[in-house]
């Protein structure tokens, strides 16, 4: 899969006209990290995904999902969509619209125990963060505190701020995300 997400990173960077420093400068990360993502050297994590995203103005399933013919009305199961792999044996599910991206983005994530988001705290440029717990309980890790969010619970957050999701727990959880764009 890495090889397949540089490519379709260099895809998108050059559909815009952009060089690998214009992205990088507009992502917030460095030159040669983005080199090295094109590269299929490194794997990106799901901060730098986010932040790619944001520089390229698309979503994350962008970087997942084949283009689908423009229609008014997109159907889709959840088994026809890429899980992409975090450490830890989590996973984040985009389920994003392939064609219409909308203000918004949604992604179910799964935190396997001991599970993270991503390796350290990040922040995003999208201002505003929406999470349901569907299953579980997890850990968000945000701006210095700590909040544990229950089943069924939710929570709105600024996600310009350092944050991050984790996972202390002994059974896994399920995270409804949906950030704005």
């Amino acid at each position: 899969m890495n090889h397949r997400i540089a490519a379709k990173i260099r895809l998108l960077r050059e559909e815009q006209g952009l060089s690998q420093r214009a992205l990088a400068e507009a992502a917030g990360i460095s030159a040669a990290a983005l080199s090295q993502l094109e590269s299929g050297q490194n794997s990106p994590s799901v901060a730098t995904l986010e932040k790619l995203a944001d520089g390229l103005g698309k979503t994350v399933a962008a970087f997942f999902l084949d283009r689908v013919d423009d229609t008014d009305v997109e159907i889709f199961s959840l088994d026809e969509r890429i899980a992409v792999p975090l450490k830890g044996g989590s996973r984040f599910v985009p389920l994003t619209a392939q064609h219409r991206p909308a203000g918004f983005e949604p992604m179910l994530v799964h935190l396997e125990p001991a599970g993270k988001l991503d390796e350290a705290l990040y922040g995003i440029r999208s201002a505003q963060v929406f999470v349901w717990a569907r299953r579980g309980r997890a850990i968000l890790e945000h701006d210095g505190r700590e909040y544990e969010v229950h089943e069924t619970q939710s929570v709105y957050y600024d996600a310009r701020k350092p944050h991050n999701w984790f996972n202390p727990f002994n059974e896994s959880c399920e995270l409804l995300m949906v950030r704005s764009r």
